[in-house]
């Protein structure tokens, strides 16, 4: 059993994974306007072209007034609710998945998504953040970091993000073409 709950874990990191990849393309896309604008206040007023990507101080967070919680925003918030009912329902009428494996997915997948798409990607917009001067995590964490920065600066002539939407791990980008690893000079058009 202990080796079931321990895959069911794994799985849960991956669902995040899959799930965090998607839905922050969706949030680009601007077919679910309400989502898009929620998350466009993260990359367009707090953390924009123009402006620092890391602040000294605390996380600038975009759900200061605004419905989130733990700093994470609503327009992940709705979209990851819906889906983990949806993966529970089918886990358990259509699969059988006993509930202490469920258990076991939904909390992994909780707690990764909120480390990797709370935690560790706010981490990146701060400057001096101890995982980037810790001898054992700076160097991963400065080339994750970068390739988050060229997520930020990558304007597409629309005015488009079209790159780098994992948090730390790229493979989904690199499997779909949206891995970039040197950033361009600043598309004014876009």
């Amino acid at each position: 059993m202990v080796l079931k709950i321990a895959l069911a874990a794994v799985v849960g990191c991956a669902f995040t994974e899959t799930v965090g990849y998607f839905l922050h393309i969706l949030l680009h896309s601007e077919k679910i306007a309400w989502l898009s604008r929620g998350h466009m206040i993260h990359h367009l007023k707090i953390y924009g072209p123009r402006r620092s990507l890391r602040q000294p101080g605390p996380y600038h967070d975009s759900v200061d007034g605004r419905y989130g919680f733990l700093g994470i925003g609503l327009e992940w918030l709705a979209p990851v609710v819906l889906i983990l009912i949806g993966a529970v329902a089918l886990a358990s009428f259509v699969f059988g998945v006993p509930a202490s494996l469920q258990a076991a997915f939904i909390g992994t997948a909780l707690v990764w998504g909120k480390f990797m798409f709370g935690d560790l990607h706010d981490s990146m917009h701060v400057e001096g953040h101890w995982l980037a001067t810790s001898r054992l995590t700076s160097a991963w964490f400065r080339r994750v970091r970068r390739l988050h920065d060229i997520h930020h600066l990558q304007f597409s002539d629309e005015g488009r993000m079209p790159t780098n939407f994992g948090i730390a791990f790229f493979g989904f980008d690199r499997l779909f073409g949206s891995y970039e690893s040197t950033g361009g000079r600043f598309n004014e058009r876009g």
